[in-house]
């Protein structure tokens, strides 16, 4: 017999959804967004959150009109269970790649900034391990810890940005745009793909969530989706007034608005808070893609064991992320133009191509009901 899936809160799914889409996006965005779009990044910045709105307001019709099954259920049904197979192999592609890439960020951020003589693969092994043993506890303890995560993340966060204040030159704003328009839709482009596209992942987790209470539901995780842009906006906004047309050319922007910090002209060196605020968004986010991963390959081979490809995933994804990117260069290329492209492409076209096999199936099944009345 086969165990009831657990159920999440309204609460910890809205929390959910911000660890998936603002997790690590929160450090490693602002900085390449404005190197590509100037000071009208933040533009590019609030298109692309209209466009993730979209996304998951596809993502919750969908929901709402199977009547709140897991997204391979639904997909069986209305394309069949060999495409559905087909179609399924590029979003495991898809994960495998987001896990590795996350876990390598953390690696490359310490290395790089804050511990240059520890070797990359402590912080990759270490990173998956606890993420690992996080997805094997399971998604209710995860949800659990995650309501004291995000909450830690979003403070450090504003801490940063307040505390740098003084720093800023809100004339550094104009002109907008600077770089023309060609880059401004460039800045959309990749923040449509990352972080808010990605919200084409959550429907693999959406089915944790209680069925009797959709409206308050779906109220609360487009608030928590608006939180991150908000969020998101903010933290670019700052960097630009903070650095100017050097925030391009720096990496991590709260890291280096944390170093710029000064009281009675010392530096305060509180770089560390960011460095927390990587470590725990990553984490959720990583550990996030671990379960959702997990669940399709069980849902997929129709596996005996709700954990059965927990470990062995976070072995590959280390070795991954160990393998995968031939340097710094290759991960800013593969995570800034290859993935957003991919999510894109892949991730959200699929959600569209459910969303109108839905609608329509609908519609023809409205239309034989009446027809018979």
């Amino acid at each position: 017999m086969k165990n009831r899936p657990p159920i999440l809160t309204t609460g910890q799914m809205a929390n959910l959804l911000i660890a998936v889409t603002m997790g690590s996006a929160i450090i490693y965005i602002p900085t390449p967004l404005v190197g590509f779009s100037g000071n009208s990044a933040w533009l590019s910045l609030i298109g692309a959150y209209g466009f993730g709105v979209l996304v998951l307001t596809c993502t919750l019709y969908l929901h709402h009109r199977h009547g709140g099954i897991e997204l391979i259920e639904y997909c069986r049904k209305l394309i069949g269970g060999v495409p559905t197979v087909l179609v399924m192999l590029p979003i495991i592609v898809m994960l495998l790649f987001a896990i590795s890439a996350i876990v390598t960020g953390i690696g490359d951020f310490f290395v790089s900034s804050m511990m240059p003589k520890t070797p990359f693969y402590i912080f990759c092994s270490i990173s998956l391990l606890v993420s690992a043993l996080t997805a094997r506890a399971g998604i209710v303890i995860a949800a659990r810890m995650f309501m004291l995560l995000v909450p830690v993340m979003f403070i450090f966060t504003l801490v940063i940005l307040l505390i740098a204040f003084p720093i800023y030159d809100w004339g550094r704003l104009l002109p907008i745009p600077d770089k023309g328009i060609g880059d401004l839709l460039h800045g959309f482009f990749v923040a449509a793909g990352f972080p808010f596209g990605e919200v084409c992942l959550f429907p693999i987790l959406l089915s944790y969530a209680p069925k009797d209470q959709a409206k308050i539901l779906y109220r609360r995780l487009f608030f928590a989706f608006s939180l991150t842009g908000a969020t998101m906006v903010a933290a670019t906004l700052c960097t630009i007034v903070a650095f100017g047309p050097a925030s391009g050319h720096l990496s991590y922007s709260l890291y280096q608005l944390a170093s710029n910090i000064q009281v009675n002209g010392n530096n305060v060196r509180i770089e560390a808070i960011v460095g927390i605020a990587i470590i725990v968004g990553s984490y959720m986010k990583a550990t996030l893609y671990l379960i959702a991963l997990n669940k399709l390959l069980v849902r997929l081979t129709r596996a005996n064991r709700s954990d059965a490809y927990i470990y062995p995933i976070a072995l590959l994804c280390t070795m991954l992320s160990l393998t995968l990117f031939s340097g710094p260069a290759d991960f800013q290329y593969q995570v800034y133009t290859i993935w957003p492209f991919t999510v894109i492409a892949v991730g959200c076209t699929f959600i569209f191509i459910l969303t109108v096999l839905t609608w329509i199936r609908g519609g023809d099944s409205n239309h034989l009901r009446e027809r018979g009345t």
